[in-house]
């Protein structure tokens, strides 16, 4: 397997790791390790998720091998998906992956996001919002953390239950199987077993509908954190005999 989804400095502004100690870590590392700057256009705030693509790999093309590779996180944005499309059809990333970061114009990792919103209204936009941005762009190879919004909400329960928002997952995991596009399984949260029980049953939903291709990733911003609760993605990968790829050259990996 390999880890789909890690952030390196200087490349994404809120990493706090270089290229240097994710080498060191690749040394003793089972698990291959694709790297996956933020593009987030158009989003203001004091961090801004946007780098240069040519000086990406002018940096980093020297570290590419098959056990390296070099992949973006486009955050799908609605007004700046022309400007995404431009990017990954100029650049020879490994992988891009698709990721909803943003909802009614909120940066959902800020707390103003769930302040203004119900749980209730926060879930359903951002799934709404999900769907609707890939039906619009779906030329990405993977789908990202679809429990993000679980991760920065101060809710008393954080959790995405299937049965709350069974149709819009099914909306979402329908709309990918049919374009043959693979569904992430983030490794972030793994460590808590209320996490691991509500994402075992989200992706039931997605082996139910026919879902078989999964990437795994650890959204690695710090070393330590690089192939995090991988064991415990494996007993999901098992339990429902997903098979776990990874991209080279946009190409599917088994």
């Amino acid at each position: 397997m390999f880890d789909t989804h890690i952030h390196t400095l200087p490349f994404s502004p809120d990493a706090h790791q270089t290229i240097d100690e994710v080498l060191a870590v690749a040394k003793s590392c089972p698990y291959g390790m694709c790297l996956t700057e933020h593009i987030d256009y158009g989003v203001s705030g004091n961090l801004i998720f946007e780098f240069d693509p040519e000086e990406y790999f002018k940096k980093y093309r020297s570290y590419r091998s098959d056990k390296l590779l070099l992949g973006v996180e486009m955050g799908l944005i609605p007004g700046e998906l022309n400007h995404v499309k431009e990017t990954v059809d100029k650049f020879p990333f490994d992988m891009v992956i698709g990721s909803i970061h943003v909802v009614d114009g909120y940066d959902i990792a800020l707390k103003e996001y769930y302040h203004t919103h119900t749980k209730d209204e926060a879930y359903a936009k951002y799934l709404d919002a999900m769907i609707d941005m890939i039906r619009k762009y779906h030329e990405f190879d993977t789908l990202a953390h679809v429990d993000y919004v679980c991760r920065y909400c101060d809710y008393e329960d954080p959790e995405l239950y299937v049965s709350d928002y069974k149709e819009a997952l099914e909306a979402v995991f329908t709309f990918l199987i049919e374009n043959n596009k693979c569904l992430e399984l983030n490794t972030r949260r793994l460590n808590n077993k209320t996490a691991i029980d509500t994402l075992r049953e989200i992706m039931r939903v997605y082996h139910h509908l026919g879902g078989r291709y999964i990437t795994v990733g650890s959204d690695a911003h710090y070393s330590k954190n690089i192939a995090v609760n991988f064991k415990e993605a494996e007993k999901m990968i098992n339990e429902f005999n997903f098979i776990p790829v990874y991209f080279k050259e946009r190409k599917r990996i088994e």
